[in-house]
């Protein structure tokens, strides 16, 4: 992607360090930076403590398609370092790495790399009044914490993988980090020292790496980015970066719909439970392209993790149940946390040599009560981390995946609990006192990789594989079709006033994650936003404290709507309430694309989502506004943020309600209720009557037609041929069509006000309205 061209950038070496700047219009950044080398036994070195080789430090400099490249090589009598550097003035991006040969003759171990050690400084002749913001991405898909962070003066922020940093009042945005992942683990470190100067580290943990006399290493890419064009560009450039890297790659077109039995049954789920759901999604919602029926966790023998055999539930046999829920005419899916074993499985009894030690100690990923998403059961047990490393695991995580789709007949798995074979439960992950662990000759990235990849070779690629508390990052290529974005959006309840997020509090959780990560989808795998879940009371015997109101519920719901990402559903389809039930058909089928928060770096949670929507030669926006308060209050949107013009007269409807809105240069939404969204389907006016939207799809007109056209006073709308629901549909008719006679193939239709409401018959296939002049 091309950025905005406004901009100069350069950059040059300078007593061993690196500088490189950009320009544009009143305001400009220079990040000046070095390199840290760290080895074993607290040994460190600088690019102070080499001698650089050649004159100038630059031995190879050539201009290329817009930018330049630049090599620096430092040499001290144990190591041999070699910086290359990427420049490219139409994206304003700088890329670099860093090569270690050791030079000496003894093996040094690599224990951290920081590709950039130095001060970022931004310029501007205006004074800042607002602070700094960044994006916390987060390590993997679960992460509680991801969202937009304000940066506190002289205190240190920690972020995996990048960050993006935004200051309103300059309209600038600086992103660094690092755009390869298949070796290592990266972060970023910010400190800010002054109104606009930071110290900035880039780094990467080598993992105890042993590298030889006169062997090599490499890290990862890292990458700095400068932008004013908006936060969506930046990161859209970004990830063309990371994608050219990764090759990330699916058999998978488009994400999928389904429906899964965790946030409803937990573990108590049964095989007679899977098929009442089957059969009431068959019967009750036979309109719905739903393509999986998902067993979660509840299907193995309670001796836990590991021993991956169906417990009576299932009646000992998990080829019976794909068979029936293929036979009622869907797709088997299964859950696994395939990476750990329990203390007490029967998998560590025979096989004690497959869990990975550390100093002849086992490493626990999770620990007792390390995991409140967990069964009480299985809280009570240790889950070892197995050695990615040992040949016998990695042949038996291939003859268990290849029984569970080839002879099961499962063609989709949920692989859980990833990141806990990485990074423990003791501490926080997303840390530097993260409790990191190592497999023999091997890093953890790429032992990692390595066996999701033997996992996906043998599920084959025609198997949708699901990602969940997997590293965003370090998961892209050919291993997952789709990662999971937010924590659970409920969770069981085993005691009495549990010390956790309120359902509300859960719901504003996941809002925010999802916005956080919106720029994933579709680019590294489709993003899952977690189940639909809607139900206005808990399950049967069970406590999970999730009862949302008709508001909140529909919040959920947008949210899941706007991510674009996958939808699957949850809820006991026999005791869902009649209200709550057009929500799960107003989102199928998936929308176009995933929405853009305009607000991103509010450091609450987004309130206007943009989904940009198009059929043919029309383009509307969708837009999605949400009260995450607790007060009732007046909304007002900007309505050149949506990319309209300052003085265009622009109208819509919200879909909710069906409540007709207006206005030029700004709309205001008023008396918007607290915990409640609005969703909007706006559309530039013109002169005729113009199709506004639909009770039936949240996008309003994208799911329901293939086209609307019109000519000779006639308005011709084709229903797409795969869509088969049929409602109420909303015209607008200016005043200049006010006294005209209406003649329609609809069934039934009447005017409210400027308002054409009509309905038609299932099975139509066209609506024709025609004007007739008196």
């Amino acid at each position: 992607m091309e950025m905005n061209r406004s901009a100069a950038m350069d950059m040059k070496e300078n007593d061993g360090r690196l500088h490189i700047r950009c320009v544009g219009g009143e305001v400009a950044a220079q990040f000046i930076f070095g390199f840290r080398i760290e080895l074993e036994g607290g040994v460190s070195f600088t690019e102070r403590d080499f001698e650089q080789v050649g004159d100038s430090g630059i031995v190879t400099r050539g201009e290329s398609a817009g930018g330049t490249s630049g090599t620096v090589r430092y040499r001290n009598d144990l190591l041999e370092v070699t910086v290359e550097l990427e420049l490219d003035e139409r994206e304003r991006a700088a890329v670099w790495s860093i090569g270690i040969v050791n030079l000496g003759a003894e093996p040094v171990v690599l224990e951290r790399v920081s590709m950039a050690e130095g001060e970022l400084r931004h310029f501007s002749n205006e004074k800042a009044y607002r602070p700094w913001m960044a994006l916390n991405v987060g390590l993997q898909s679960t992460d509680m914490h991801a969202g937009i962070e304000t940066i506190q003066p002289n205190r240190t922020s920690y972020f995996d993988s990048f960050t993006l940093l935004h200051q309103a009042d300059w309209q600038w945005e600086i992103l660094l980090g690092c755009i390869s992942f298949a070796s290592y683990f990266s972060h970023v470190l910010v400190t800010q020292r002054a109104e606009a100067v930071f110290d900035v580290t880039v780094a990467a943990s080598l993992d105890r790496l042993k590298l030889m006399p006169g062997a090599s290493a490499a890290t990862e890419k890292a990458v700095l980015l400068f932008g004013t064009d908006g936060h969506d560009r930046l990161l859209e450039a970004y990830m063309d970066k990371v994608c050219r890297q990764m090759e990330p790659r699916s058999s998978f077109t488009k994400p999928p719909t389904g429906w899964l039995s965790w946030y409803y049954y937990y573990g108590t789920v049964t095989e007679q439970d899977m098929m009442d759901n089957a059969t009431a999604l068959r019967e009750q919602f036979p309109e719905l392209p739903v393509d999986y029926i998902v067993v979660d966790s509840g299907w193995f023998l309670e001796t836990g993790f590991g021993d991956w055999e169906p417990n009576g539930k299932f009646h000992y046999d998990m080829k019976r149940l794909a068979d029936r829920i293929t036979e009622a005419g869907f797709k088997p899916g299964l859950w696994f946390s395939p990476l750990l074993a329990d203390s007490g499985s029967k998998l560590l009894r025979d096989h004690p040599d497959w869990v990975l030690r550390n100093n002849g100690m086992p490493v626990a990923g999770m620990n007792p009560n390390g995991s409140d998403v967990l069964e009480l059961h299985e809280k009570n047990n240790v889950k070892y981390v197995l050695d990615l490393t040992n040949p016998d695991v990695l042949d038996y995580l291939r003859v268990l995946f290849r029984k569970v789709t080839r002879e099961w007949g499962y063609r989709y798995i949920k692989l859980d609990f990833l990141v806990r074979a990485l990074f423990t439960d003791r501490g926080n992950h997303s840390s530097l006192g993260r409790d990191q662990v190592y497999f023999p000759g091997m890093s953890t990235a790429a032992a990692y990789r390595n066996t999701m990849q033997v996992i996906r070779e043998a599920a084959g690629d025609d198997c949708f594989i699901l990602g969940c508390a997997a590293p965003l990052f370090a998961s892209a290529g050919n291993l997952i079709d789709a990662n999971r974005m937010t924590p659970d959006i409920t969770r069981r309840n085993y005691t009495a006033n549990p010390v956790r997020p309120s359902a509300w509090e859960l719901v504003k959780l996941c809002g925010r994650t999802m916005a956080a990560r919106y720029f994933l989808h579709g680019k590294i795998g489709f993003n899952d936003p977690d189940v639909l879940v809607v139900r206005g009371h808990e399950p049967e015997g069970i406590s999970d404290d999730y009862k949302p109101t008709p508001d909140e519920a529909k919040v959920w719901a947008g949210v899941v709507a706007l991510s674009g990402g996958m939808l699957f559903y949850n809820d006991k389809l026999s005791e869902l309430e009649e209200d709550r039930k057009p929500i799960l058909r107003q989102l199928y089928p998936i929308g176009p694309a995933a929405a853009v928060p305009l607000d991103f770096f509010n450091p609450d949670v987004p309130e206007r989502w943009k989904l940009a929507v198009r059929r043919g030669d029309e383009q509307w926006t969708v837009l999605g506004v949400f009260n995450w308060g607790e007060e009732c209050r007046d909304m007002t949107i900007d309505l050149e943020s949506l990319g309209f013009a300052a003085e265009e007269s622009v109208h819509g409807l919200e879909f909710w309600s069906r409540s007709y809105v207006s206005g030029c240069g700004r709309l205001t939404l008023p008396a918007v209720r607290p915990r409640s969204m609005q969703l909007l389907a706006l559309h530039a006016r013109t002169y005729r009557p113009q199709l506004l939207g639909t009770d039936m799809h949240f996008t309003q007109g994208w799911a329901e037609f293939a086209s609307a056209g019109w000519a000779d006073h006639t308005m011709n709308v084709v229903w797409r041929p795969d869509y088969v629901q049929r409602g109420i549909v909303v015209v607008h008719v200016p005043e200049a069509y006010a006294y005209e006679r209406i003649e329609t193939n609809a069934d039934h239709w009447e005017k409210r006000g400027q308002l054409l409401l009509l309905r038609q018959r299932h099975g139509a296939e066209e609506l024709k309205i025609r004007f007739v002049p008196l």
